[in-house]
């Protein structure tokens, strides 16, 4: 008979290696009840070993904070960010959701490249602070300085109200097959709005997106007009994407510099 003890360590492990785990799936694998496990997984999340999600768990991440992972993978960020200053028209009101990459666009781009910008990052706003010709928009709520964003129930209302040209959208993971996804389920909601209130969509993901693993899905692909992606992204799965998504217009950028 397993100890409670060692099954927990095999979940621990478990997640630890696959990134995300589903509470039915170990409860099969390690031949208990869902309720055990599900037990467990608030144990070990209060024990700060994983973090507890609906119907699973998640591997931890490093708490690194919003100025932290903005400075990394600098060249990286600001050649997809060029791809997406390549989406935005004159004339538009855009949406740009908050992230590292969209804060590298913000500093590209130039006055009058648009009508409107709005955006729930306040770094984003002050990067575009001195505009005249280009109006910049805040939008409300509860600020997350971890993810340099305001989000929650106040700024989902406000996007639900508003009706972009353009909405640049952040991604934690990106499946070819299951489609876009994030870790947090309030900002999966406001990224599903944001998506859903738009006229053309537009994101772009770095190479470790495609490894990486988020429980909140928030739109397909098919949902989305523009990819943007790395010069060295994945062959096969470039082709899997254009393959099965031939409408999606994706844009493989330059090679980056360090």
């Amino acid at each position: 008979m397993q100890l409670p003890e060692e099954r927990r360590q095999l979940i621990v492990d478990a997640v630890e290696r696959e990134g995300r785990v589903l509470a039915a799936e170990l409860a099969a694998r390690l031949a208990t009840s869902e309720d055990t496990i599900r037990r467990d997984l608030r144990e070990l999340d209060a024990a700060g070993l994983l973090r507890r999600v609906h119907g699973g768990a998640i591997r931890l991440r490093p708490a690194a904070s919003f100025d932290q992972r903005a400075a990394s993978d600098l060249p990286r960020k600001t050649q997809l960010a060029h791809g997406l200053r390549d989406c935005i028209r004159p004339g538009d009101t855009v949406l740009i959701d908050a992230g590292s990459t969209h804060l590298a666009l913000a500093r590209l781009l130039e006055d009058g490249c648009c009508a409107t910008i709005v955006t729930n990052s306040p770094q984003i706003a002050l990067a575009l602070g001195g505009f005249q010709r280009t109006r910049i928009v805040l939008l409300g709520g509860t600020y997350h300085p971890n993810e340099g964003a305001v989000f929650g129930a106040a700024t989902l209302a406000e996007v639900q109200r508003l009706r972009p040209d353009l909405a640049i959208v952040g991604v934690c993971a990106v499946d070819p097959a299951r489609g876009l996804a994030a870790i947090d389920a309030e900002e999966a909601a406001l990224k599903q709005a944001m998506l859903a209130v738009s006229v053309r969509r537009a994101v772009a993901a770095l190479n470790e997106r495609f490894d990486d693993r988020a429980p909140f899905l928030f739109g397909a692909l098919d949902e989305i007009d523009h990819l943007v992606l790395e010069a060295d992204a994945p062959p096969a799965t470039v082709t899997t994407l254009r393959r099965s998504h031939p409408a999606l217009d994706i844009k493989l950028t330059t090679k980056a510099t360090a």
